[in-house]
Order: structure tokens, then C-alpha cells, then sequence
């Protein structure tokens, strides 16, 4: 846009940026001085002819101040010697030709991939997505909401088709973020219908994006409901079933197992439906139907359900002699048991519940009232009055008084023992019963925000034959607590199951090779165990050092118990480690303690480019290739980028410590600039198009020498600056130079 007279004084400011340019391309930058480029170039001007410009724009400030003109054109022109003598011209040379046209055929494919990947793809928006308690988010670039199957299956052909990662997202609750996938996600929130309730074969089936708490309430008017519940009601069926997820009852499985039929949209095979009475004998359903969301979307679930019945809870509290003594009698007796272990206390909380009898009448429970409640929450509020006074607790809660309290010092090991203590005596003044519908009494509030971890292993094959390893890990567990002094808050929460014949459940009772691993006809005895570390405080520096220090905390459980119980990690709490030899350890673990082959075989069939996978699937399961080869590149192409952007950074904040307010040039956006260029060539480098990936290649060196240029073109401000100062230096001494000269007196 500059016009041609004026380039010469464009050349004269950025003459330095002309040497990171190939000769033909210096020539094609100078042609306000030859009059024309290419294959029809006129013949370059002479040295002399080239500088008639800066010479005539410093001739008339030279005859005010000789000084000026050094300052104007201090340096000679250095586009000048190519052509001197009227020889040269605009021609490309044979190395252009070799580099350069390739590369512009290659981008024009790119442009043309572009606008075909562009034409056909489906609906969808940019969003942030951040799970229920604030732990993860993730810009996720395109973000899929479909509202019928059919959109749904045009969705995962379009993914297909073009290698483009859609993972599918239910409501976004797993504490890891599994369903979390930075390029696409496929959100099912909008197929929510209860489709069919079979009242004679008792089975529901739904939409996969029908929310626990919808159908439960679909279920009540016919005198239903679902076997067994875990804590949110918010989950969507989908991910409800796909990560294994459980509730508590040694003799009640997880929820994966109650699934007898499942529609499946699979990238490769379009819409299948897997039962228990397929020819292979239902062997597929049971693989995919706690798949991970990685075999297909889930789209309809047909699952079990039992009469509705109320359940009578009863909660106390026992110390840890006592529960390893009675420990086998209270499991037995009690359809749903857990435990809430106190950690640096003697003090074990117990809730068990059994149904009420058919035709038996609710027994009349005191309602809780204002003066009670406070009685039973006065040593949380006593001791929240010692360390933070000046905080109003009148109208708190219990789970509100537990935050404040452990937002004073949440790492502090001594404070966190009080705050454990207070607690304990909560518990103790809260003992007491309840009655109600088996979906009210089984969900329970979870808390605030937090991190958790929670892990299962087989104790037995049965109830009556219990080997005792439920209570042996948790002694080894608080052992490990109290003697490193890890501040822990409560509760560490310990719930049972029986075994599912899901090969991908945590609760498998598969095993590694394929056979069966408890006795013939057993149902199964699993443990599941969970840590917790609360996130009080919005301050982030507090939130990354709990962050740290529960991956620490969890760690030491793994790396202490895990080979001796042989672990399994839910699927919704597991992490993919950024070290690779804590990787390939994690991989090693899931390969040792799952039978994959069934898993990898449909994986295959069914989606053969891993476009339903993220990075936690890849590196645990799938194929690890994917994961070390985005790592691989982004180190090498965006490694300078990270470096600069991070340099900036910690530059902008230390200019604006400097002058005590918040700089306005923020480094976000630049970072974040960065962040999508990386993420696009990782998925180039992941699809495998030689095409793509040659495009991204010239793209990242392009942007090298975008921020070289930006570097040259700063300097050269900063000399135009300089020049401009002197330029106003040397008027101000011309012009006093003038008033000191007396005027010359008359001939």
C-alpha cells in the first residue's frame, strides 16, 4: 500500500531488514528504484541514481546545519551495490525456484484442505470448558451441540474423515478432565430424553445426555428407580456409565455392569447397537459399555432398574480398634456402607443404610432444627472464631465452616490436625438416622472445590470371604499420613462394590490375561479408597501450592501401595504424567492390571485414527505415538516461542512492579496467540498429512523470522528515535546560534 515514489524512504528506514532477505527478494523490495520486477525487469539503477533521493531530503536541512546531514544519512544505502552499474534485474534464482515455489504449491493445497475441512464441518462455536470443581479448563476450539443423532453421526463422519479429535463430554464433572480435548469436544447435553421405560423387562433406556437426576424422576412415576447411585445427581447417563462410575454396597456393582444394550456412533462402522445377546455373547457391550468415551459416542443406554424403595440410614461414629472389630459384621449387614475416615484422629465415621421393609411406615425422625444444628457445627465455629475473628459464621453451614477454617492455613500441618479435630466432634454430635427414597439418601454433597484420588482393588470374592486388605491398606494408608506428616483433611473416604464384568471398570473382575479372577459363580469384593485436598482460596499462587502438594500426596499413596494392592485408579480421577518416565510407569501399571486386548482390538475396528481419544487416552491405553510426537515437535518448533512469550512475561511483570501499577500490555494475549498456532501443527503432526505437516513446518519458521522482524523493526524505531532527537538537537543549536549572532551591520 505504500506508493512507489514513496519506497525509497521506506527503504531508508528498514535498510537493516533487507539483510534477512534472498537477493531476488532485496530486488523485488527495491523496485521504487528499478521501475518494475520479474521476468520483465528493467535494468537496475546506478549507485549514483539510487541515492538522488536521500540526497535531495537531506540537501535543503543540509544548508541549515552540515551536522544534519550526517544524522539524516549517516550510513550508505546497502541495496545499492546490487545492480550497480545497470546490471541485474528481478529474475528469481534456480535456489528460489527450488524453495520457495513448493512451498507456495503446498500452501495452496493447505488452502484448498482448508476450505473443504471448513465447507463440511459441523455447527460449532469456541468455548472454555472448566469441570465442577475449578480444577481443570481448557480452550476448546471447536466445541460440537448436537440435538439429534443424526447430527450427531454426521459430526463423527466429519471427524473421521478429515482427523479431526472430537472427544466426546458429558457434564464436565471428572476431576481430571477426561473428557477434556483442546481441539474439538462433542457435547451430548442436548440429547436428554428418557426414550423408553420397560416396566415388565424393568429397564430404562435414554439419550445419553439425560442427567441422573431427570430420569431418576422419570422412573418415580412408574415405581422405579436405578440400582445403585453415586454422589451427583448432575451426571449425564453417557459419562455416568463410560468411566465406571460407582456407588456403595458390597453386593451392589458399578453402574457400567446394569448396562444391557448401548447405540453406539463409531467413527469407522457410522451407528451400531452392542447387547448382552449378541452372537459374540455380549462380549463387545461389556468392553465398550465403560470404553472411556474412546470406542464411539455413546448415544442411547438401556440399563437395569429396580422397584423404587426407601432406604433407612443410620450414621455414628467408631474408633479405628473398633471397626477393625466389627469390620466384617457391619459390611454384611448393610446393603450400602462407607466410611469417612479422620485423618490425625481416632475417629472413623460410618454411615450405613438397608431398605425399609415393603409395607413398613417410615419411623418418625426429629426434625433438625436451627438450635440443634448449631450445637452440632459450635466446635467448628469455636475454633473458626480463634483463627480468623473477624469472619461471620452465624449463617454458615458445615461444608462453609470446614472452608473457612482450612482456608487460614490449608497446609499447615498443625492447623489441619485442628480443623480435623473440630470435625470429629461434629460427627459425633451429628450421629443420628434418616429415612428417604433410595436416590436422596444415597447422593450426598461432596463439598467445595477440591482435588481428589480415588482408587479400587479386590479384597475378596465375596463378602463372607473378605481377606481383610480393605482395612490393611487404610492402616497403611494413615500410617504413611501421620508418620510423614502430610497435612490430609478429612475425610478419606472408603466405599465397596462387587466386581463388574466390564474388562475397562476399575472394579473388573477380569483379569490382566483375560481370565476370570475370582471364583465361579462370586460376584466380587472391590475397595474403593479416595484422598481429598480442598481448594478454599481463590488466591492462585495457594491454589497451585495445594495443587502440588496434593500430587505429591497422591504420589506417595501410588508409589507405596499401588504395586502391593495392585490398584486401579477411577477413570475419572486418573492423571497422564508430564514426566516421561512417570508415563511409561503409569502405562506399564494399566497394562499390568487391565485386559486391554478386547479394548484395543473394537478400538481399532471402530476408530482406527483416534479421533474420539485425548492425550490421557493416548498415553495410557492407546497409542503413546501420538502423545510423544505432538510432545516431540512442539519442544522443537515451539520450544523458542514458550521461551520468548515467557520472557516477555516475567519482563511486563517486573515493569510493572517497577512502577507499581498493572502494565496494560498484557503477555496473554500473546501467549495465547502461540497456544493455537501450537495446537494447530500438533494436530497436523498427529493427523499425519504430509501436506499439513510441510504447511505447519513453513509456518513455524515463518514465525521465527516474524519475531526477528519484530525485533528488527524495534531497533529500528529506536534508531529513527535517536535520529529524531539529534535532528531536534541540531535545531535547537542552529537556532541559538542565530540569536547569539549579532546581525551584521550595513555596507
Amino acid at each position: 500500500c505504500v506508493p512507489r515514489a514513496s519506497r525509497p524512504a521506506l527503504l531508508l528506514h528498514d535498510h537493516h531488514l533487507a539483510r534477512w532477505l534472498p537477493p531476488a527478494h532485496r530486488r523485488w523490495y527495491a523496485t521504487g528504484r528499478a521501475g518494475a520486477s520479474g521476468s520483465f525487469a528493467v535494468p537496475h539503477p546506478t549507485r549514483a541514481d539510487t541515492l538522488r533521493y536521500p540526497a535531495r531530503a537531506a540537501g535543503a536541512a543540509a544548508a541549515l546545519d552540515p551536522k544534519l546531514k550526517g544524522a539524516m544519512v549517516g550510513r550508505p544505502d546497502p541495496l545499492a551495490s546490487r545492480g550497480e552499474g545497470g546490471s541485474g534485474g528481478g529474475r528469481a534464482t534456480a535456489f528460489d525456484r527450488l524453495v520457495y515455489y513448493p512451498i507456495l504449491f503446498l500452501a495452496a493445497v493447505e488452502l484448498l484442505v482448508w476450505y473443504s475441512v471448513a465447507a463440511t464441518a459441523p455447527p460449532s462455536e469456541q468455548q472454555t470448558v472448566e469441570n465442577w470443581s475449578a480444577t481443570k479448563q481448557v480452550p476448546c476450539e471447536r466445541y460440537v451441540q448436537p440435538e439429534t443423532i443424526a447430527a450427531v453421526k454426521d459430526a463423527v463422519e466429519w471427524a473421521h474423515v478429515h482427523r479431526k479429535r472430537l472427544r466426546p463430554v458429558g457434564s464436565a464433572l471428572s476431576p481430571n478432565g477426561a473428557a477434556f480435548n483442546e481441539d474439538g469436544m462433542l457435547s451430548m447435553a442436548l440429547l436428554d430424553q428418557v426414550v423408553e421405560v420397560d416396566e415388565e423387562n424393568m429397564t430404562v433406556t435414554t439419550q445419553a445426555g439425560a442427567r441422573v437426576a431427570e430420569v431418576t424422576e422419570a422412573l418415580r412415576s412408574k415405581g422405579l428407580t436405578l440400582i445403585n447411585y453415586a454422589s451427583i445427581r448432575e451426571q449425564q447417563i453417557g459419562g455416568f456409565t463410560q468411566v465406571g462410575a460407582h456407588g456403595t454396597g458390597a453386593t451392589v456393582p458399578p453402574l457400567d455392569e446394569t448396562v444391557t444394550k448401548l447405540k453406539l456412533i463409531t467413527p469407522a462402522k457410522g451407528e451400531i447397537t452392542l447387547s448382552l445377546s449378541d452372537p459374540d455373547g455380549g462380549e463387545a457391550l461389556r468392553v465398550a459399555r465403560c470404553g472411556v468415551g474412546a470406542l464411539g459416542v455413546a448415544a442411547e443406554v438401556t440399563m437395569r432398574v429396580t422397584k423404587a424403595h426407601r432406604l433407612l440410614e443410620k450414621t455414628w461414629t467408631a474408633s479405628r480398634a473398633e471397626v477393625r472389630k466389627k469390620h466384617k459384621q457391619w459390611l454384611a449387614g448393610h446393603q450400602h456402607i462407607r466410611y469417612m475416615w479422620i485423618p490425625h484422629t481416632d475417629c472413623v465415621v460410618v454411615v450405613g443404610s438397608n431398605p425399609l421393609p415393603e409395607g413398613a411406615e417410615p419411623p418418625v425422625v426429629a426434625e433438625d432444627t436451627p438450635e440443634r444444628a448449631r450445637k452440632k457445627t459450635e466446635p467448628m465455629r469455636r475454633l473458626l472464631q480463634q483463627c480468623a475473628p473477624e469472619v461471620d459464621s452465624a449463617d454458615m453451614g458445615f461444608g462453609q465452616l470446614r472452608d473457612e477454617l482450612l482456608k487460614v492455613a490449608p497446609l499447615d500441618l498443625e492447623h489441619v490436625k485442628r480443623v480435623n479435630a473440630a470435625e470429629a466432634e461434629f460427627w459425633r454430635r451429628n450421629s443420628g438416622r434418616r429415612c428417604d427414597w433410595s436416590d436422596k439418601i444415597l447422593g450426598f454433597d461432596c463439598g467445595g472445590q477440591q482435588h481428589v484420588y480415588e482408587v479400587a482393588f479386590r479384597t475378596g470374592d465375596s463378602v463372607e470371604t473378605n481377606t481383610g486388605a480393605d482395612l490393611e491398606y487404610m492402616a497403611e494408608l494413615l500410617e504413611m499420613i501421620e508418620t510423614e506428616g502430610i497435612p490430609a483433611p478429612a475425610p478419606i473416604e472408603q466405599r465397596w462394590s462387587a466386581g463388574s464384568a466390564s474388562p475397562m471398570s476399575p472394579a473388573t473382575n477380569v483379569a490382566c490375561d483375560g481370565s476370570k479372577a475370582v471364583g465361579a459363580g462370586a460376584p466380587g469384593l472391590h475397595s474403593w479408597i479416595g484422598i481429598i485436598m480442598y481448594l478454599p482460596s481463590d488466591d492462585a499462587k495457594e491454589r497451585d501450592a495445594i495443587t502440588a502438594a496434593f500430587k505429591k500426596y497422591a504420589d506417595r499413596e501410588t508409589n507405596t501401595l499401588g504395586e502391593k494392592y495392585g490398584i486401579r485408579t477411577h477413570w475419572a480421577k486418573i492423571e497422564l504424567p508430564d514426566d516421561p518416565d512417570a508415563r511409561a510407569d503409569a502405562r506399564r501399571a494399566v497394562e499390568t492390571r487391565y485386559d486391554l486386548s478386547g479394548f484395543r482390538e473394537l478400538r481399532a475396528s471402530y476408530d482406527p485414527k483416534g479421533v474420539l481419544g485425548n492425550d490421557m487416552i493416548e498415553g495410557l491405553v492407546g497409542d503413546p505415538k501420538r502423545v510423544e510426537r505432538r510432545d516431540a515437535f512442539s519442544r522443537a518448533f515451539w520450544g523458542p516461542l514458550e521461551l520468548y512469550a515467557e520472557e516477555q512475561a516475567v519482563a511486563e511483570e517486573e515493569k510493572a512492579k517497577a512502577s507499581d501499577e498493572k502494565n496494560d500490555a498484557d503477555p496473554a494475549p500473546r501467549r495465547s496467540f502461540h497456544r493455537r498456532l501450537e495446537r494447530k501443527f500438533n494436530r497436523a503432526v498427529e493427523d499425519g498429512s504430509f501436506v499439513n505437516v510441510c504447511v505447519q513446518v513453513a509456518m513455524a519458521v515463518a514465525l521465527h523470522f516474524t519475531l526477528a522482524y519484530r525485533n528488527v523493526r524495534r531497533a529500528l524505531e529506536a534508531e529513527d528515535a535517536r535520529r529524531a532527537e539529534a535532528k531536534k538537537e541540531a535545531a535547537r543549536h542552529a537556532d541559538e546560534r542565530l540569536r547569539e549572532t549579532p546581525p551584521a551591520s550595513p555596507a
